[in-house]
């Protein structure tokens, strides 16, 4: 049996962002205790630890009084701010332990959607056409973007989950994309991304594993019951209010009812999103299939939700996995990267 710290961000006392905002990190306490009782299972010894942000010394001096082989990471914010969530794996290589899940620098690549797009368009990956807006160029705004086609999509430059994505995030207009920048701007004191909208098929890819990387069955979001003049969209409602009727309306289905040839052209492009941004270990890759049948992707996710009722165990659990078993090969794939060998 190998020793596993299992650490996660415990937010629950967060004095950062509104109630509603942070259901999503408060969510990786649940996970945590999933995934505790998946290892212990299949024969781990294993435990959790809470990262608390009023305490960080004594959450690092429990961490290395328990000497674990390897820390299964679920920090994803600390102290409700998503993007310190590189840090904390930082955190982890400046104690030399072994973690699962993508390093720092990917963490923060794809935790800069924009950044990301870049790296994506160099290696001919499609992504939606857009732009980023600060602070200071917002008065530029409508010449910033004549190169852009309404409908445009808006959204935080650096959260995950849905956050700050809600119903008004795809606008027609100048003055409600100036609303929607604002907005941001003011809620979450960053950059906006805005995006062409792109009007297709919603994907997403669950990618497990190193060498090789195994690209779990295709989950497609159903927007068919959406009521007709509602925009096409995840947001952050649909992901995780589970009594709110936008959620109730775009459930996912997996296997994806598609075309075997669309199916090997999607998944050949997320495979090559996983590893041109150098995740490792496990990923998800959000895309959008044009009319013309050409994947775009939206979003790349290192380390992204690994909840028993998440995307992921749903993709695993269609390919005849259990969620423990995904737990496990998961935990194997990073013990296999660090250590050559697996449990």
């Amino acid at each position: 049996m190998k020793n596993i710290i299992i650490v996660y961000n415990d937010d629950l006392l967060s004095k950062k962002g509104i109630e509603e905002d942070i259901i999503s990190l408060r969510s990786v306490v649940k996970t945590s205790i999933d995934i505790e009782i998946a290892l212990i299972k299949s024969g781990f010894d294993a435990s959790r630890i809470a990262l608390n942000p009023s305490n960080l010394i004594n959450t690092i001096e429990r961490i290395e009084k328990s000497k674990p082989c390897i820390i299964f990471n679920l920090c994803e914010a600390f102290d409700g701010d998503t993007s310190m969530e590189m840090n904390i794996a930082a955190l982890f290589e400046l104690l030399n332990i072994v973690y699962t899940g993508s390093p720092p620098a990917v963490i923060g690549l794809t935790n800069d959607k924009w950044k990301t797009k870049q790296i994506l368009n160099q290696d001919n990956i499609s992504v939606p056409r857009g732009i980023q807006i600060n602070i200071d160029n917002i008065n530029n705004l409508e010449s910033l973007i004549c190169n852009l086609q309404f409908p445009l999509f808006i959204k935080p430059l650096s959260e995950d989950g849905s956050l700050g994505i809600d119903r008004d995030s795809v606008v027609f207009n100048i003055d409600t994309l100036r609303k929607k920048v604002e907005y941001i701007f003011n809620k979450y004191n960053q950059t906006a991304l805005i995006e062409e909208y792109i009007d297709g098929r919603e994907f997403s890819i669950s990618i497990i594993g190193n060498h090789p990387s195994v690209v779990l069955p295709l989950s497609e979001i159903d927007y068919s019951k959406l009521p007709v003049n509602a925009p096409k969209i995840l947001c952050y409602k649909s992901k995780w209010m589970e009594e709110s009727d936008i959620y109730k309306l775009t459930a996912s289905l997996c296997p994806a009812n598609i075309d075997s040839d669309k199916e090997q052209k999607i998944k050949e492009v997320a495979l090559r999103a996983f590893k041109v941004t150098g995740c490792r270990d496990y990923a998800r890759v959000d895309i959008r299939m044009r009319e013309d049948k050409t994947p775009v992707v939206l979003e790349v996710n290192s380390n992204p939700d690994i909840s028993i009722n998440g995307g992921m165990a749903e993709s695993a659990k269609t390919a005849g996995c259990s969620y423990k078993d995904m737990i496990k090969n998961i935990l194997n794939t990073a013990l296999e990267r660090s250590y050559g060998n697996k449990n």
